[in-house]
């Protein structure tokens, strides 16, 4: 089966908002054995979009259209749909459920055999029906099953995957990367990806549900990633069992007066260092009293780095009072990247330790 994508949208072509369906919906498909021939970003033109719907459904065996059902004065997808309604040799099915939202997808064969099914723009919605249709597509393709990567690049993944990653959908999202396999082969993807290959749908997911079943609590001391740690397990529902809190010591100053690191360190040693990476961890376990703790500390971009100490540069502590990990790492992005990054990395660290060292309820 061949598949093609069209995207309406002005915006997109303005440089207004960016593309949010393309890649999880092309994954999906590829995912399922479906072939993609081509996928086209138009503007508000019922005119281009009813040419581009009669081009791609001559060489394809469906085409998925997204954006321009709503009830905005560019939503221009009902007058193409209404000219293609209006010809006799095209077939209507019945519409396609939102269980998120109010507008219906509309499904379409013309003449040409081709399936055509048009979508709300709305990511959420689009993905959501489109989540229903896809199996309806194949219904005798193989099973597949999401596993979560943390730790590799795409590259590297499909590096270690070898011949495995022809039958792998990628797809990345908030550095972490969720691929899409078949069902039959995914023990074998975890067993070579190891500790990357996550328990659940998410890092901070995987790491709430490793601390919630070892009884295990946790706190963070943040600098650099201010208070993104926090957010990344609070978004969570049940996750008041295992969290703590966190202190974000952005300052020097607080770092000293909240934590407990002594001036002189900062002063030896700079705030970036293994040296107050440490003394955070320690600080923040004994003001909350939590099991374990972690603590980062480093340089977010896009300026303050140095020759010694380039941008991108974290020192990230994980573990208890009495044993814990500090590491060093340097990551290439920009500062909202970095401090991505940095807060998952501190994650990642955590759940190394508490499973390395087979660490339970304390």
């Amino acid at each position: 089966m061949k598949a093609s994508v069209i995207i309406t949208g002005s915006e997109i072509l303005k440089g207004i908002r960016h593309d949010m369906l393309i890649q999880p919906i092309a994954s999906a498909m590829v995912s399922r054995g479906i072939c993609m021939g081509e996928i086209r970003i138009i503007g508000d033109d019922p005119e281009a979009l009813s040419e581009a719907v009669h081009e791609l459904g001559a060489v394809s065996d469906i085409v998925i259209v997204t954006g321009g059902l709503g009830l905005t004065p560019d939503d221009t997808t009902h007058t193409v749909i209404g000219k293609l309604q209006a010809s006799p040799y095209v077939r209507m099915n019945p519409e396609i459920e939102n269980p998120v939202g109010s507008a219906r997808g509309i499904d379409i064969h013309l003449e040409s055999g081709a399936r055509v099914v048009f979508l709300p723009g709305v990511p959420r919605e689009a993905l959501a029906m489109f989540g229903v249709l896809v199996h309806d597509l194949l219904p005798d393709a193989p099973a597949v099953t999401e596993i979560t990567v943390f730790g590799l690049r795409e590259t590297e993944i499909a590096r270690r995957l070898g011949p495995l990653a022809g039958s792998c959908a990628f797809l990345p999202r908030d550095m972490e990367v969720a691929l899409i396999v078949p069902r039959e082969i995914g023990q074998k993807v975890r067993e070579i990806l190891k500790r990357h290959a996550l328990d659940e749908q998410s890092l901070s997911e995987s790491v709430g549900t490793l601390l919630k079943n070892r009884g295990i609590t946790v706190a963070a001391a943040e600098s650099c990633t201010g208070g993104l740690i926090s957010h990344l397990i609070t978004q969570l529902p049940g996750s008041s069992a295992y969290f703590k809190g966190s202190v974000v010591s952005y300052s020097n100053d607080l770092k000293t007066a909240l934590l407990g690191v002594p001036a002189d360190l900062i002063d030896r040693h700079g705030a970036v260092s293994r040296e107050v990476a440490e003394a955070m961890l320690k600080g923040v376990l004994e003001a909350s009293g939590a099991d374990m703790a972690m603590a980062t500390t480093g340089i977010a971009g896009p300026a303050g780095g140095s020759e010694e100490k380039p941008v991108g540069t974290v020192w990230i502590a994980a573990g208890g009072r009495d044993s814990y990990t500090v590491k060093t790492f340097l990551f290439p992005f920009d500062r909202q990247g970095n401090k991505m990054i940095f807060a998952k990395t501190a994650l990642f660290l955590l759940r190394e330790w508490i499973n390395d060292t087979d660490v339970h309820s304390l």
